[in-house]
């Protein structure tokens, strides 16, 4: 419905630790990214409707307090509006 479309958004690009060199699982040595990462963010930025774009890598636990943090803030956020109607 409309409502979803109307509340705080987030695109979260995850496995950013692939784009290192030998930074990714054994298995995936050798594995070519269809784009590079400025490549990505330009494509992204220029269909997004918002600002909000992380990167993290879950594996490596970079960004993911940030998402965290973010995610708190548009809960209680949300819920402030939900307590206001």
């Amino acid at each position: 419905n409309g409502k979803l479309a109307r509340m705080p958004q987030i695109v979260v690009v995850n496995k950013v630790d692939a784009w290192e060199e030998g930074k990714g699982e054994e298995w995936e040595q050798g594995l070519k990214a269809r784009m590079g990462k400025e490549e990505l963010e330009d494509k992204l930025r220029s269909t997004m409707t918002h600002s909000r774009l992380m990167w993290m890598s879950a594996k490596e636990g970079e960004g993911v307090d940030d998402l965290m943090a973010r995610m708190a803030m548009f809960v209680r956020k949300v819920k402030n509006v939900s307590d206001e109607n």
